[in-house]
């Protein structure tokens, strides 16, 4: 990228992020066109289409998504130097922060935030209040919380976003489960009822069925749970089959007497990402928290989550 190439990153940043030219223009406060010829040449840039149609929906190539990695930290330390904000100083501050976040996210994203947040902020608390019924958007709009964190397919445009990471599903079995003998693939799993859950388990769910409608075949679902926490223990008690995503599988398939399997048909992967309003875009305190969460979840983004079980 040549040096007068370097304005085009918050363009970047914004495309991959929200998937969507319409958001991404009205997030850097252009018009669609612009960002249109911003993504050309970009795409011109890397060599690479960097979104593509996957449905009626944009998704990152894996070269973007590798790219965004690369350049996060430098889009945050600018930001961060830019912001004509108040100091924030994690040491001593002593502030709580509001959370929107499903048992799933909690599950996966807490262990690894929760890892160093004494050591560079004693006096920081994380509250993670439960869903409501209208979700994350009303609680954002409502400020009853500061940053929502989860999987957002069409975030209006008032809200400003940042990718966290990726993962695949899997679907888990009891251990003597009789498919076990069988081959594994979508006739066998077509043959036994599903167990479903509530959440973002739902959205792989919701990506089975309408790949299987394209095929005019259909699942059969005997059970939806309201917690994705309790499925392999339910499940460890019956023959049917779950599909949730491959952390929570791997997780607890040795605890509750399962066993995880690849998905029998391609499906794309869970995308979780941070939301916020555009009242906190400049708020030094948020800024640096949401800095905390991407660079400790890189770990995540990039290590287990990727592999498919």
């Amino acid at each position: 990228m040549r040096p007068t190439d370097l304005h085009l990153l918050p363009h970047f940043d914004a495309l991959i992020s929200l998937q969507s030219v319409s958001k991404a223009a009205s997030q850097m406060g252009i018009t669609q066109p612009a960002m249109s010829a911003a993504l050309s040449k970009l795409r011109h840039i890397f060599g690479d289409p960097l979104l593509t149609r996957s449905g009626n929906q944009w998704r990152p190539t894996a070269r973007a998504l590798a790219l965004h990695q690369t350049f996060r930290p430098m889009l945050d330390a600018w930001q961060m130097e830019t912001t004509p904000a108040q100091d924030f100083d994690p040491s001593t501050a002593h502030k709580t922060f509001n959370l929107y976040a499903t048992d799933y996210i909690q599950f996966v994203v807490m262990p690894p935030l929760l890892g160093k947040l004494r050591s560079v902020a004693p006096h920081i608390k994380l509250q993670l209040l439960p869903p409501r019924l209208h979700g994350g958007q009303e609680m954002l709009a409502e400020n009853h919380i500061e940053l929502h964190i989860g999987h957002y397919p069409d975030p209006p445009e008032s809200l400003r976003a940042r990718f966290l990471f990726e993962e695949p599903p899997c679907c888990l079995v009891r251990s003597d489960h009789p498919l076990l003998i069988q081959e594994w693939n979508l006739d066998t799993f077509l043959a036994y009822e599903h167990m479903d859950a509530v959440g973002y388990i739902g959205y792989f769910n919701s990506q089975l069925d309408a790949l299987l409608r394209e095929q005019n075949r259909s699942r059969r679902v005997g059970v939806v749970l309201s917690s994705y926490l309790a499925v392999a223990f339910v499940l460890a008690s019956s023959d049917m089959i779950a599909t949730l995503p491959a952390s929570v599988g791997r997780a607890l398939a040795p605890l509750s007497g399962t066993i995880a399997l690849p998905a029998p048909v391609p499906l794309p992967p869970l995308r979780i990402s941070m939301f916020w309003h555009e009242r906190y875009q400049t708020d030094r305190a948020h800024s640096w928290l949401r800095q905390y969460i991407s660079r400790e979840l890189e770990t995540v983004r990039t290590g287990t989550l990727h592999d498919a079980p």
